[in-house]
């Protein structure tokens, strides 16, 4: 069975799979976590018509819009906003206050960490990766999320430095690490990823 933390609210026609755990307390209710006070929690908000599959966890004040559909083994953190009609893979991990947009593709193993913000029709590979810490956890630094434009495609295995910003209808390869901004309709790939080409009008979506 499910389990259902505090205010959360669930949209109609919504399906929860087995041990999947909804409101669970972020780090603003840490409180309310050692003391157990469950039902105090603000809770997670979800949209309608969505599938949740088995064995994922949505933190308490994230929201998922309608039509979601998740794959298992998957985690939404803490102030984050997911768009109508967005996939969630099979062991996706989304950190705290994230913006991601509608019709966006989130394939298995994707990472995403704080304060990244994606827009509507991007794709995301199978583990791809963004990073959001030039400094690696040492001493104090702003965490600068990765920004990733409407219409991008990201490929398989391929790494986002810390406040990188990648351009509507924008390419990167499979494998790549991007280490400097990359236009719209520009084509990257390579370690480190360089420019390639452009996008053909025709082929185009924004």
């Amino acid at each position: 069975m499910p389990t259902i933390h505090g205010k959360s609210k669930i949209g109609e026609g919504t399906y929860i799979g087995e041990n999947v755990i909804i409101g669970y307390p972020g780090k603003h209710e840490s409180e309310l976590l050692k003391e157990g006070k469950f039902d105090l929690l603000e809770g997670a908000v979800i949209g309608n018509n969505c599938i949740l599959r088995d064995y994922g966890v949505i933190y308490s004040r994230a929201q998922l819009g309608d039509r979601i559909v998740t794959g298992h083994h998957y985690l939404v953190r803490e102030g984050t906003v997911v768009g109508s009609s967005t996939l969630i893979g099979s062991g996706v991990v989304i950190e705290d206050d994230c913006s991601i947009g509608s019709n966006v593709k989130l394939q298995s193993n994707v990472y995403i960490p704080t304060n990244c913000i994606i827009e509507d029709n991007v794709f995301l590979g199978p583990n791809a990766v963004l990073t959001n810490d030039k400094r690696m956890a040492r001493g104090e630094w702003n965490l600068e999320g990765v920004v990733i434009k409407r219409g991008a495609r990201i490929g398989a295995n391929s790494t986002i430095l810390p406040g990188i910003t990648i351009e509507r209808d924008a390419v990167v390869g499979a494998g790549a690490v991007v280490t400097k901004d990359v236009a719209a309709y520009e084509i990257v790939f390579g370690v480190p990823a360089k420019s390639k080409g452009s996008i053909p009008e025709e082929d185009r979506l924004y």
